[in-house]
């Protein structure tokens, strides 16, 4: 094999070229190479010329969005944001050089052709969303460096972009401008927003006693992003019960509450919870309820919260905290207590497959013989995952499991997944042979044939994955 060139030789190398050679072969590189001259001119210019690579940038990005004008320029997203991400890091360039507003004006530019571009092509795969969104908040973070920055200006120009937004790139851009704003220039935005707020009068609710004024609903969502990066739990708990929205949201005010070092009146909110869960959330309603409890110096009631949970559905991290907050002597009885309840689960696939990550096998082979005309193979994930662990110590188990997998396959009709499903009659082939149970596999072929032989596809396959 031969031995790779080092970057200390490759040095020592250059090292011997004479400069204006170099510079030279540099230019002639560059001809044809847009990105290497891109970056070969943020490198090379110095911090007093840095104010030139504005124009040169700004072409760039037009040029970007031209390549949308060719013959199947609806498909262009991948060139054009490899461009566009280009240019941002010509234009972060700038920042670092002190040309901060030469960098503003360009990102300002940035997302305007932006928006203007998204109407022309298709970003289904995702190329250009993220690229126009870290524009977004590199314009954040180029107004927090202007020192003498006009923060009415500034809260006027984050007020009209979100109002405008229909590309989604500007997603989050109350976040993202927070440190230009400063606290002065939220309170001005948050002022906008109520005045808007107030405006608009309360649409009917619908059948769950959610409002259904979508301009209403996008603008409490502002001013609740407001509260929460000023850190005024109070306000965000004011803006819910004005939209009388507390049993939708109480677990968010709640966790809020409980952040803030408020674990009485977060109690109180979350009991007011309709929901177990809320998106974006980090703790469901256990998790949280636990931590309150644990706070208020209740570590049994919070440990009991956690058994229910644990009950319902087997969670591992539910078993961790249960076990954090069981004492050393009480650990071993806790972990016979987590696997008598997988062992009575209504799930045999959920209680397998928890047997399974806390490394008892042996009890879930057990559970997959006892309850075998009970799984279901619409549990694929799980399933493959409690067979894969089986497979070696616990071959016929597994032969169980990839039997569910594949009859739910025929018996469904899912033909794009018959090629899955000749892989795990391969696998119960071998897994047979392992368990000493050929004659029972033969029984199960002939059965298969007899009530799907006439999908032809599915035994094709089964005879080019052997």
């Amino acid at each position: 094999m031969a031995k790779k060139i080092t970057d200390t030789q490759l040095k020592e190398y250059l090292a011997k070229v004479r400069k204006p050679q170099l510079i030279t072969w540099l230019l002639e590189q560059c001809e044809n190479n847009p990105e290497l001259r891109a970056s070969l001119l943020d490198f090379a210019t110095p911090k007093e010329d840095a104010r030139v690579l504005a124009p040169e940038i700004r072409s760039r990005i037009r040029q970007a969005w031209k390549l949308s004008a060719g013959r199947n320029g609806w498909k262009s997203a991948l060139p054009i944001g490899q461009q566009l991400e280009q240019a941002l890091i010509s234009i972060e360039g700038l920042i670092e050089k002190g040309c901060t507003a030469e960098a503003e004006q360009l990102l300002a530019d940035f997302v305007a052709a932006a928006e203007k571009g998204m109407e022309q092509v298709d970003d289904s795969y995702g190329h250009l969303w993220p690229v126009c969104q870290h524009g977004v908040t590199l314009w954040g973070n180029v107004w927090a460096k202007i020192v003498d920055r006009d923060i009415n200006q500034l809260a006027e120009l984050v007020y009209e972009h979100i109002r405008d937004n229909g590309y989604a790139i500007k997603d989050d851009m109350i976040a993202k401008f927070a440190d230009a704003l400063g606290p002065d220039g939220l309170h001005l935005l948050q002022w906008h927003l109520r005045r808007d707020l107030a405006a608009i009068p309360k649409a009917d609710t619908n059948d769950r006693g959610h409002s259904i004024d979508h301009d209403r609903f996008e603008i409490v969502c502002w001013l609740k992003e407001i509260a929460d990066i000023l850190g005024d739990v109070d306000d965000y708990i004011a803006i819910v019960e004005s939209e009388q929205d507390m049993g939708t949201y109480a677990l968010a005010v709640s966790r809020r509450l409980f952040e803030a070092g408020r674990a009485e009146e977060a109690f109180v909110y979350l009991e007011r919870a309709k929901s177990r869960h809320l998106q974006s959330e980090p703790y469901d309603y256990p998790s949280l309820k636990s931590k309150i409890l644990i706070a208020l110096g209740k570590s049994g009631q919070a440990r009991e919260v956690l058994w229910q949970e644990f009950a319902r559905n087997l969670s591992t991290y539910a078993l961790e905290e249960i076990l954090e907050l069981t004492p050393k002597e009480e650990k071993a009885a806790a972990h016979q207590r987590a696997i008598k309840l997988a062992q009575t689960h209504p799930s045999p696939v959920q209680a397998a497959h928890f047997l399974v990550e806390i490394k008892e096998p042996k009890l879930a082979a057990e559970l997959i013989d006892k309850h075998q005309d009970e799984i279901s193979g619409s549990c694929y994930d799980i399933l493959k995952t409690v067979a894969k662990a089986l497979a070696g110590s616990y071959p016929a188990q597994a032969w169980i499991i990839y039997r569910a997998l594949l009859l739910d396959i025929l018996e469904e009709g899912r033909y794009k997944a018959y090629g899955h499903a000749a892989r795990y009659f391969n696998q119960m082939q071998d897994l047979a042979k392992q368990a000493d149970i050929a004659s029972r596999h033969a029984d199960f072929e002939q059965t298969l044939r007899q009530n799907h032989g006439r999908k032809s596809s599915f035994w094709a396959k089964i005879e080019a994955k052997r």
